[in-house]
């Protein structure tokens, strides 16, 4: 039995580390959904025609409050008070284009490009 010729059946994809292979399909999802809350928001600009950022925060309590007060209580009373407070109320008025767009555009930079890994 030939080792060498059995390592030359993996796959490239299978050869890739685990956080390149999900970093594309996130990444891919991540910036669909900052592009849905960015249209959303453009929308609500044509309408008023005034802008209005539309906080991370805002949309969640709108979505689902029950899972948005579960995360607050957990948080505030199992980990710590003031990761809470500050730091993830602060982060939760951002407008949600650009809370996800960021770790989107971080996700699909690391991606390799296929074109080039053909090559």
């Amino acid at each position: 039995m030939n080792i060498a010729n059995d390592e030359k059946t993996v796959s490239r994809q299978g050869s890739k580390p685990f956080v390149l292979r999900i970093a594309g399909p996130v990444g891919w999802f991540l910036a669909t959904v900052a592009l849905i809350a960015f249209v959303y928001d453009f929308i609500s600009f044509a309408e008023s025609g005034a802008y209005r950022v539309i906080p991370a925060g805002e949309l969640w309590f709108n979505v689902h409050v029950a899972s948005l007060n579960l995360i607050q209580a957990v948080i505030q009373r199992y980990v710590h008070p003031f990761l809470w407070d500050p730091i993830i109320a602060t982060v939760l008025q951002w407008p949600l284009w650009s809370l996800l767009g960021a770790p989107a555009a971080i996700l699909l930079a690391i991606v390799p490009n296929r074109r080039s890994a053909s090559c």
